[in-house]
């Protein structure tokens, strides 16, 4: 790869990057004009407000760190994993950050490096170099350029390498390959992944032709490749019918989440809308992240039990669509106030949250609403099924203790 334009990246065949340690999110700024999709995280810590940063100004963000769990993105997303004057001790506990990086690496896939300037007075960086270089080795990733502190690794096609090294005891292989399972409070794994076959690999590696890798999954829960078209056209119809409803300019509303994002659909509908899209999968419903990833989106499994890592007042539009049954059904300590107390924190005054559920659900949200200062509308759309179903347009009011 080579970086003398910033169109080297798109010919590189980069798509989606994950952004580590983003700061206030300007290399995703950097990749937007590009068609770049960017994950871009950062703890929470002294500089607590960048994120929040990231997200005024329009770039998907979010709060999160690698320290003992997965990261919740599906394996094979990023055509490159970023990480700039980076302080992750990569060399630590035999390399195992690295190797949840190699997970979610798709094959051909690069890892970018630069550590801090203050490293190059640090006379312990020529140890960790050495210990990041005997790391990326053993995995079989290839340094195809370095200067001064700043390092590009790409990730290896062929596994044989990786065979043979775990032959010699120099890597684990994981156990399972799985890459099924939602990635969800899922312990770091000191081990690697192997692609299955060469057929995978080619279909990880082209567009649009990765997508069809993932309706053999699709089809193991009943969604087949014309449900799964039948579902795009909907929500091309749907997005256009929100848009008249919530009578606002589309340049009015510019972070959205889809917080039960399916197969990413309503996401795509708004593709050429000034808009970014957060897609929410939940972990205990249908995996369908891969299928989004694939799709050129971004988005992350969560459980909405919990609160979602993000600052307050982050979004301008929610999207909730039969989500809350969902959880109701679980028969778990997690009731509806709950998860509409979170909606409430991470959206903003006047923005809006559109709510498609069963009646019963609807019929109590529309009764809690007044506690929770939303404006209510309801209206009939139509369903995927042919028919009708109540929508409600929910508004947050602007309030103030006095």
């Amino acid at each position: 790869m080579t970086t003398n334009n910033t169109g080297d990246l798109r010919s590189a065949g980069i798509v989606q990057v994950l952004d580590v340690g983003c700061g206030v999110a300007s290399f995703s700024a950097y990749l937007l004009p590009l068609d770049i999709q960017t994950m871009s995280f950062a703890p929470k810590d002294g500089h607590e407000n960048q994120i929040q940063f990231a997200v005024e100004r329009g770039i998907g963000a979010m709060i999160s760190v690698l320290a003992t769990k997965q990261l919740p993105y599906p394996g094979n997303s990023f055509e490159m994993v970023h990480c700039s004057r980076c302080r992750v001790d990569w060399h630590e506990n035999d390399g195992i950050l690295l190797k949840e990086v190699d997970r979610l690496l798709r094959p051909n896939g690069y890892f970018v490096y630069s550590a801090p300037p203050a490293y190059r007075k640090d006379k312990d960086f020529p140890v960790i170099w050495e210990k990041l270089v005997n790391i990326t080795t053993s995995m079989c990733w290839k340094l195809i350029a370095k200067h001064v502190q700043t390092a590009i690794w790409v990730k290896p096609e062929d596994e044989s390498c990786r065979q043979k090294n775990a032959d010699m005891k120099l890597l684990n292989i994981c156990e399972s390959n799985d890459n099924v399972s939602p990635s969800w409070k899922i312990p770091l794994i000191n081990c690697v992944r192997l692609n299955k076959d060469k057929s995978e690999i080619q279909t990880l590696n082209s567009r649009p032709d990765r997508l069809s890798f993932y309706f053999k999954s699709l089809e193991m829960i009943g969604v087949t490749p014309a449900r799964f078209e039948k579902n795009n056209e909907f929500w091309k119809k749907q997005v256009h019918k929100y848009w008249s409803l919530l009578d606002v300019e589309n340049n009015s509303v510019r972070n959205v989440m889809d917080m039960n994002a399916n197969y990413g659909g309503f996401a795509a509908a708004l593709s050429n809308d000034p808009v970014w899209i957060m897609n929410v999968v939940p972990y205990t419903m249908s995996n369908t992240l891969p299928v989004i990833y694939d799709r050129g989106l971004l988005g992350s499994y969560h459980d909405w039990c919990e609160p979602f890592s993000t600052y307050p007042r982050s979004y301008d539009l929610l999207h909730a669509f039969h989500l809350i049954t969902h959880y109701e059904s679980r028969n778990e300590d997690c009731l509806l106030e709950d998860i509409m107390l979170e909606m409430d924190r991470i959206i903003r005054p006047q923005g809006f949250i559109i709510i498609r559920d069963e009646k019963n659900t609807l019929s109590r949200i529309i009764d809690l609403a007044p506690k929770f200062l939303w404006d209510v509308r309801t209206h009939m759309l139509e369903n995927e099924e042919n028919g009708t179903e109540l929508v409600l347009i929910c508004r947050k009011k602007f309030w103030a203790i006095v």
